[in-house]
């Protein structure tokens, strides 16, 4: 039985029947990820595998704890709230003051300060920007934990769309993200809001027609 893993439990439900449980580091998740593994006899958890990414060995035990008790709440579909959680949480949202820089992409670099000074007061730390994959079902993410934005090289060729989607993932950087129970929100009601400054009120339709005929083109 996973010392840290009785913590976590206990912390959540000081009297439901306790599993058998297992705590374990692995470098194949990304950045500070991890998940839950179950085992049941009849309605009964009576084994919990939890699979955490080894960069939560340098971390301190609440913040282990709180991720711990995030993936409870989800296996046993409750809400139970905790201070290790809120912890977990602040953690993740001041991951990016600490990232490492790595070299940025010049043309995305420039996309940043234009986008900086428009909309963000010039006021916006930058984060590190890069080029992906040609996706065009991601056409944008932003990694709270690394600050950085991935923007898929499919943008490339229309600077206009590739502007609106790093102004979207910028505003990841900007509002963070918000729990309740076991659900994130990503997009509030302020980024919304914010989102829909952007200097073009078409510019999702002329998104949407984009991935659409570049899908067509590929078959």
């Amino acid at each position: 039985m996973s010392e840290l893993a009785l913590k976590a439990f206990r912390g959540l439900y000081p009297s439901r029947q306790l599993p058998e449980m297992e705590v374990a580091y692995s470098g194949r998740f990304k950045e500070y990820n991890g998940n839950v593994e179950m085992k049941k006899f009849g309605w009964t958890i009576i084994r919990l595998k939890f699979g955490l990414s080894k960069k939560f060995q340098e971390t301190q035990e609440e913040i282990r704890i709180g991720i711990i008790q995030h993936l409870l709440n989800r296996v046993y579909k409750t809400k139970v709230k905790t201070i290790e959680q809120d912890l977990y949480n602040n953690f993740l949202k001041h991951l990016s003051t600490y990232s490492e820089r790595k070299e940025s992409d010049p043309e995305l670099v420039e996309l940043f300060h234009e986008l900086n000074e428009e909309y963000f007061h010039g006021i916006l730390d930058q984060p590190n920007l890069v080029f992906g994959q040609q996706s065009l079902t991601v056409l944008g993410h932003y990694s709270y934990s690394s600050d950085t934005v991935t923007m898929s090289t499919a943008l490339r060729e229309d600077r206009l769309l590739l502007k609106f989607v790093l102004y979207h993932e910028l505003l990841h950087k900007k509002h963070g993200f918000k729990t309740s129970g076991t659900k994130t929100m990503y997009h509030t009601r302020e980024f919304k809001e914010d989102e829909r400054k952007f200097e073009d009120p078409d510019i999702e339709k002329k998104l949407t027609k984009f991935v659409r005929r570049k899908k067509l083109r590929l078959w």
